[in-house]
Parts: C-alpha cells; structure tokens; sequence
C-alpha cells in the first residue's frame, strides 16, 4: 500500500506568497496616498484660513488698500505663510477688487488657496 503525502506543494506556497504580497504592496500604497492627502487638505485649509483672514482684514480696516502688488508673511499652524496681495482698481470707483494667494514656499509660483474679493470706499463705510 502506497500512502498519500499530505501538505502544500512549492508551487501552492509559491502563489499563495505571491498574492499576499500584491495585498500587502495595495494596502501600503493606500495608506501612503492617504497620508499625502490628508496632509495636502490640512494645508489648504490652513491656506484658505490664511487668506480669509487676510481679505477680512482689508474689508475692515477704515483705509483704502495700496493698488498694486503686496507680499507679506504669515504664522499660522506653525508653519511661515507667504501671501501675496494684489489689489486692482476696478469700474466702481467706489471698490477695488482683492486677490490674495496663500503658499508655503517663498520661491514657488504654485498658491495653495487664493481668495477674491471687493473693498469698499472707507468713506462710504458706516
């Protein structure tokens, strides 16, 4: 009487490592894409705070913004935020309209949040 081995053969370990190992390389892609994320949404928001913050200000300040171009910085989440501030004249001679762009790199082009907006005559301003 012959008797059966039991057990896996080298090939069955084989693909079965195989396929653990393209669920694992999944599963850490994932969580690498989702800590990027949620890296890049906590950064905007702050941007958009920034920004926000910014423009707020204008809009109440009892004095006209400069026409022109404005690069300041900002402490926020600690982190330096580099603003840019350009204010333009627009039909109404009582507003100016407001574009203020939020980064975290002084030397990049690339703004993490820009907001827009109106400032109105301080005169007119009850």
């Amino acid at each position: 009487m012959k008797r059966r081995q039991v057990g896996f053969t080298l090939i069955e370990v084989l693909v079965a490592m195989t396929i653990l190992a393209v669920g694992v390389t999944a599963l850490v892609s994932a969580s690498g894409a989702s800590a990027w994320r949620a890296d890049y949404l906590r950064n905007r928001e702050y941007g958009r705070w920034v920004a926000s913050n910014l423009l707020t200000e204008l809009q109440v300040v009892p004095s006209w913004p400069e026409i022109g171009t404005r690069n300041t910085e900002v402490e926020l989440g600690g982190r330096t935020w580099y603003v840019r501030t350009k204010t333009q004249r627009v039909d109404d001679p009582d507003l100016r309209r407001v574009d203020v762009e939020a980064r975290l790199d002084e030397a990049s082009d690339n703004y993490i949040y820009v907001v827009s907006g109106f400032v109105g005559n301080p005169e007119h301003r009850q």
